[in-house]
């Protein structure tokens, strides 16, 4: 049974520089989809934190820029490959309710709890070399404010995943519609913005 345990354990062992999927081999694709989530993600932490280093120049945060966006394109065709991974080991189909219709999918969640694990480790680090006790202090009480926010949603999935098992509810794998990524539609983006700018 696939469940937050499990994904709280590949995270924290991604964050750790270890991997062991072997008590998961029949789930290793979903195993390796969410490992790749979370690494996305700390490639996506680290690009941001680029970015912003303006003293780097306009050519330097350009090309940060440009790599957040492939990223982000990796990152969001990874959420749709985890829900489809998940709709195929469930086999879970559209039931009749809207009511049993949840918008948020299990990728997205689980994509959100990768940003918060990332969060958690980077104030742990943090925490192992301030020095003033009020910050310190400060930071404390982020890490649980965080460890909350992984709780409830680790439990909210739980029982998502529960539902979904049991076929009470169910989700739809979302098609990504890209125009921005799109070479093709640039110039007539441009043109846009510009009869935006001119108005």
């Amino acid at each position: 049974m696939f469940d937050f345990k499990i994904i709280s354990k590949i995270f924290s062992d991604f964050l750790n520089g270890t991997s062991d999927i072997s008590d998961f081999k029949s789930k290793a694709r979903l195993v390796n989809l969410i490992r790749s989530d979370i690494e996305t993600n700390q490639k996506l932490w680290n690009l941001e934190d680029s970015a912003r280093m303006i003293e780097l120049g306009s050519e330097h945060i350009a090309s940060a820029k440009q790599e957040i966006d492939k990223n982000n394109q990796i990152r969001n065709d990874l959420i749709m490959k985890i829900d489809v991974e998940i709709v195929n080991q469930m086999q879970i189909v559209p039931l009749d309710s809207q009511e049993q219709f949840y918008s948020e999918s299990p990728g997205i969640i689980i994509d959100r709890l990768a940003i918060l694990y990332i969060k958690l480790s980077i104030i742990r680090d943090l925490l192992l070399i301030i020095k003033e006790e009020d910050l310190r202090k400060e930071y404390r009480k982020k890490e649980d404010v965080i460890l909350e926010q992984v709780n409830r949603l680790g439990n909210f999935l739980d029982s998502y995943f529960s539902k979904l098992r049991n076929k009470e509810v169910f989700f739809e794998v979302q098609q990504p519609v890209k125009i921005y990524n799109d070479n093709r539609i640039k110039r007539y983006i441009k043109l846009l913005q510009r009869s935006k700018n001119n108005s």
